[in-house]
């Protein structure tokens, strides 16, 4: 190759280069200038496939991301947002639980808009119903389990508190096996704990993912702080879980292989009992909506959620930008 040609070929490589960075809406990184994000999840799930297929197929680091990957149980990965320990998370509502109380928390994308669980209890136990002057398991306060609890109880009569106890366990496995133990008579799960269950000798009760209760069950929370500081950081993020997602809803092998690294699982039916909770449940355009909101204030023990407007806890602009774009589209024309 001559010189000359050389030249051309450099100058045509550098040229292609840059057209595609200006494509993807991200400037060019040099090795120490990437940006870092520490990145928070909140539950052994379903719900939490599109950060596990970010970490396992590289797709933080394809968007120019360098992360750090925890799990926190629900409450506790919520606070470390808060205390700035972590950047950004998938969480259920609990975000709008501390808005209420003075946070900076903000959504920037949904993920889950409806409850994904089924009531699992004691054989004896044939229908909600049976419930009263029984107790039902929960997760923490304020978790989606607890919710989700109180809301299935009312649609069928009952008063949570007072015709049904709530006891918090403070995790899934435990509450597992207070259920088991008969510490309590039923316990809201979702997969792969229902299969777990179901090894155990309990019983399905109700299927609460067939009632299409909106719901903010799991959405991407940060602070108003990064979004300010950091916007670039979150565009990065949010490219990476939307590929996630597209991956997810297109390409099962994949994601069974990056679930069962992390729940530790290479049991085909754990992990199709899995996708078969979360798979229709994932959106392409993950756009918060004002009624999963509205859902967690109609719920919320803080009397502050009576008179708050659902758009303040949440931030579509990311979402929208990245759309508009055209970037989504091509994710689903390969």
């Amino acid at each position: 190759m001559t010189p000359l040609r050389f030249s051309t070929f450099r100058h045509r490589l550098i040229l292609a280069l840059l057209l595609t960075l200006a494509l993807s809406g991200l400037r060019p990184l040099h090795g120490a200038e990437a940006p870092s994000m520490r990145i928070v999840y909140n539950a052994l799930g379903g719900s939490m496939a599109p950060l596990w297929l970010g970490q396992e197929l590289g797709l933080f680091a394809k968007h120019g991301l360098q992360h750090s990957l925890n799990y926190l149980a629900a409450t506790t990965s919520v606070q470390a947002i808060v205390a700035g320990s972590e950047d950004i998370g998938m969480v259920g509502n609990q975000c709008v639980d501390v808005a209420l109380e003075g946070a900076d928390t903000i959504y920037v994308a949904a993920n889950i808009n409806r409850f994904v669980f089924h009531l699992f209890g004691d054989p004896a136990i044939k229908t909600v119903q049976d419930l009263k002057g029984k107790t039902i398991a929960a997760t923490q306060a304020a978790a989606s389990t607890d919710y989700a609890s109180r809301i299935v109880l009312r649609r069928y009569g009952l008063v949570p508190d007072k015709d049904v106890k709530i006891l918090f366990t403070g995790s899934m496995p435990a509450l597992v096996t207070t259920v088991k133990s008969g510490n309590a008579a039923a316990g809201l799960m979702s997969a792969p704990t229902t299969t777990q269950a179901l090894e155990l000798g309990l019983k399905p009760i109700l299927n609460v993912t067939e009632l299409n209760i909106p719901f903010l069950f799991v959405g991407v929370c940060t602070t108003r702080k990064m979004i300010q500081q950091k916007p670039d950081h979150i565009n990065r993020f949010l490219r990476a879980y939307i590929e996630a997602l597209a991956i997810i809803r297109t390409d099962k092998e994949t994601t069974y292989k990056a679930m069962g690294k992390f729940l530790k699982t290479d049991n085909r039916q754990v992990l199709e009992s899995i996708y078969d909770d979360y798979g229709s449940a994932y959106q392409r355009v993950p756009l918060v909506t004002r009624q999963e909101v509205q859902a967690v204030l109609d719920v919320v023990k803080s009397p502050k959620g009576v008179q708050a407007r659902p758009e303040v806890f949440y931030d579509n602009s990311f979402v929208q930008k990245i759309e508009a774009s055209g970037f989504i589209n091509t994710l689903y024309a390969r």
